[in-house]
């Protein structure tokens, strides 16, 4: 009796088709989104002389008593311009095979803000906008946390 021993090549493609999926589920993760995510946690009871050492002076500060909040900001602004050739309706009849470009632009603004309370000279609360980019969070914190 005679075995078939012709590779079975659905097997080997349902393993490339595995492999795949797993990379390209690795290769989206964004490690500094991540580390900029995982920062309100970790910064918890960090001092101010640190907290400063690491993320820079604030954009704002304001103090009352022994509770200190301090407000950092990113932003970036990109523009996105779209170009449509269309037929040039001025010249009629005369402008077949004429064509004017429609150009349409985008303007999109992603921003971080990172509100971080002390109080006794230390970390007690950290927080993000709600719409936040977390990626421009991660310049802010970015030192601050490994």
């Amino acid at each position: 009796m005679r075995r078939n021993t012709k590779p079975d090549h659905r097997t080997a493609g349902g393993l490339g088709a595995l492999l795949a999926a797993v990379l390209l589920t690795g290769s989206c993760a964004n490690p500094q989104a991540e580390l900029a995510l995982r920062a309100p946690t970790a910064m918890i009871g960090m001092s101010k002389g640190d907290l400063l050492a690491c993320a820079g002076v604030p954009d704002r500060s304001i103090a009352n008593g022994d509770t200190e909040q301090l407000t950092y900001l990113r932003q970036q602004t990109l523009v996105d311009r779209d170009v449509d050739w269309e037929p040039d309706p001025w010249l009629g009849s005369a402008g077949v095979g004429l064509w004017r470009p429609d150009v349409t632009s985008f303007v999109r603004t992603y921003r971080c803000e990172a509100s971080i309370t002390l109080r006794q000279g230390r970390i007690a609360e950290m927080r993000y906008n709600q719409d936040r980019d977390p990626t421009l969070c991660y310049p802010i914190v970015g030192n601050c946390v490994r």
